[in-house]
């Protein structure tokens, strides 16, 4: 593939979406609240009141990061460039990318996630958000009509990725952007050694146990629908400081999609193993530790128009 830069972002002007299906418009002056939003009858993928009041906690980054964030992605679509979220949740990447200066509208499945989206904005961002209620796999935006589109650790919660992919495609214009982004985490921290020990761990309890999309490749499908040219950015880098403990608490919320393919009874198999692994691994579990981060942008751009 043919690897290449890309550019720059400015003023933000908010837009109005009117979708179709199963989208909800939400107008300029419309307060976004749980009353008025209504789920299609599809899974919800277990985003419901019980993630959502602990997403942010889990999930934000921090301020100056989600500033990075924001202005990484706006470079990319260019100047007041029009992007679409898929999977915009309570919006912890779609307010930065507004507030760089870009037309954003961001859609999500669970009604719960997009009701705490106006209460969860940061008060450190100028930037606006339009969202819809919306099915990632029938995406209601007419073809050819944005300059980017967005998804952040969304794709591996569709039941066809691949068509998914061909709908995002879809909907933008000729060599515009599909950006992945993705929450690295050093894989010798607390965080990376617990997550990679569940995914070893998994397929010894049951061979058929994956991680959600486990082994997929996007990079064919791509090429097939078009794309000329891949890059990788590292929009932003920092460290957080945690113990095993402090971890353990996390995972124990079941916040991860990873956590939902095992049962309970298979979950407290996998807890009380990484607690033994724990116990080996380190000397005193309330230690903090550091733990170094990075925000990745996987960039693909083609010739869209003609797949």
């Amino acid at each position: 593939m043919l690897f290449k830069r890309a550019r720059h972002a400015t003023p933000l002007h908010r837009i109005n979406f009117v979708g179709t299906g199963h989208a909800l418009s939400v107008t300029n002056n419309q307060q976004i609240t749980k009353d008025n939003l209504t789920m299609p009858s599809k899974t919800d993928f277990s985003f419901d009141k019980r993630v959502t009041n602990e997403y942010n906690k889990a999930r934000l980054h921090p301020a100056e990061v989600s500033v990075k964030i924001g202005q990484a992605i706006a470079d990319v679509v260019g100047d007041s460039g029009r992007v679409l979220e898929i999977g915009v949740g309570t919006g912890r990447i779609g307010y930065p990318v507004a507030s760089a200066g870009c037309h954003v509208v961001g859609f999500d499945l669970s009604a719960d996630m997009l009701g705490e989206t106006d209460f969860h904005k940061p008060t450190a961002l100028s930037g606006s958000l339009n969202v819809m209620q919306a099915d990632m796999h029938h995406i209601p935006s007419p073809s050819n009509g944005y300059d980017g589109v967005l998804a952040v650790h969304v794709l591996h919660l569709a039941t066809d990725w691949q068509r998914v992919m061909r709908e995002a495609i879809r909907v933008l214009r000729i060599d515009g952007a599909f950006i992945i982004g993705n929450d690295w985490i050093d894989p010798a921290s607390v965080t990376g050694r617990l997550r990679n020990e569940v995914r070893r761990y998994a397929v010894t309890l049951d061979p058929t146990l994956m991680p959600p999309a486990a082994g997929v490749s996007r990079e064919q499908v791509l090429a097939d629908l078009g794309a000329t040219s891949h890059e990788q950015v590292i929009a932003a880098e920092w460290s957080e400081w945690l113990s095993p403990n402090d971890r353990f608490k996390v995972m124990e919320q079941r916040l991860d999609a990873e956590s939902w393919i095992f049962t309970d009874e298979q979950f407290d198999q996998v807890m009380t193993h990484l607690h033994q692994c724990a116990d080996n691994w380190w000397d005193d579990l309330d230690e903090q530790q550091e733990v170094k981060r990075r925000f990745i942008l996987n960039i693909t751009r083609g010739n869209w128009s003609d797949s």
